[in-house]
């Protein structure tokens, strides 16, 4: 079957072609290849569709420039490739990501097996990486827990593409955990890789923020890109217990303030800020009650 390459020229690059990335996916592309000053992109010829990359935010931001053009190419296996070039991440020694073709490691609280199927989430984007910190209470890289207790509480992964983020959730003790992705191949993505974990408590939904309507949960993780962060948050306040704790990422540390603008809105607190790159996360917390705010 025949795949469409979309090649793009990006400047700045950073970080741009992340975040021009996680739009692509959003349409369906699911190969992906980073080359200097751009980003090939693949997707079957009967999902090419050159009226939605036009209307892409990040062709239309004042602060990037992108170029692109596209060519027919015969298709390629994927999986093969992401095989060879996949490495293990690890973020200190409370977690380590691998594929199931690596052995297992000694030493890690928790080891996480996680097949991407082009779903993002392999821990290997910064984004996904602070995450992680701020469920184990990393805010100051090696220090001590300060994040929320995970044992016995209900979480939603809400994009939650791998589900990496609600494995980790059940490792780390969350009982029920809840991971919801609005993109189908995601969804079966996310099933196969919680069966690979042997988990027990995690349930995999296709759908959106508007899922949370009537569900509550002590966590929420939200590593989403900015505008569906800031459409979702009156869901995710909602959806929040008392004390509960928010985790956002997936935006740029430019519009940190935006997204804490819209948290507060909703009556929640900040908490945890955390960097990497141009990425950032923030932490929220819902007071126990009115008094708290």
């Amino acid at each position: 079957m025949a795949t469409v390459r979309v090649s793009f020229l990006i400047a700045p690059i950073d970080p741009w072609r992340d975040i021009l990335m996680v739009e692509l996916q959003d349409l369906g592309y699911d190969g992906f290849e980073e080359l200097t000053g751009g980003l090939d992109a693949y997707i079957g010829t009967a999902r090419f569709d050159a009226v939605a990359i036009s209307k892409l935010l990040t062709l239309r931001d004042p602060h990037v420039h992108v170029s692109w053009s596209h060519t027919v190419v015969e298709d390629r296996n994927w999986n093969a490739e992401w095989e060879s070039s996949f490495q293990p991440v690890e973020v200190g020694k409370e977690v380590r990501i691998r594929a199931g073709h690596h052995t297992k490691a000694e030493g890690f609280r928790h080891e996480l097996e996680i097949t991407p199927r082009m779903a993002f989430g392999t821990g290997h984007h910064a984004t996904t990486r602070m995450m992680v910190r701020a469920m184990l209470g990393l805010v100051e890289e090696g220090g001590e827990h300060q994040g929320p207790d995970l044992k016995g509480a209900t979480v939603c992964d809400l994009g939650c593409g791998t589900a990496v983020l609600a494995i980790l959730a059940e490792r780390m003790g969350a009982n029920p955990v809840l991971a919801i992705d609005n993109d189908q191949q995601a969804v079966d993505n996310a099933r196969d890789n919680v069966a690979a974990n042997a988990c027990k408590t995690i349930t995999v939904e296709k759908g959106d923020a508007g899922s949370l309507t009537g569900e509550n949960f002590a966590v929420i993780l939200a590593n989403i890109e900015r505008n569906t962060l800031l459409a979702a948050m009156p869901q995710m306040a909602d959806s929040l217990l008392p004390g509960g704790a928010l985790f956002l990422s997936g935006f740029i540390v430019a519009d940190r303030p935006l997204l804490a603008e819209s948290a507060t809105a909703q009556g929640l607190i900040l908490a945890e800020e955390l960097n990497e790159g141009e990425w950032a996360l923030l932490g929220c917390r819902k007071p126990q009650s009115i008094e708290d705010q």
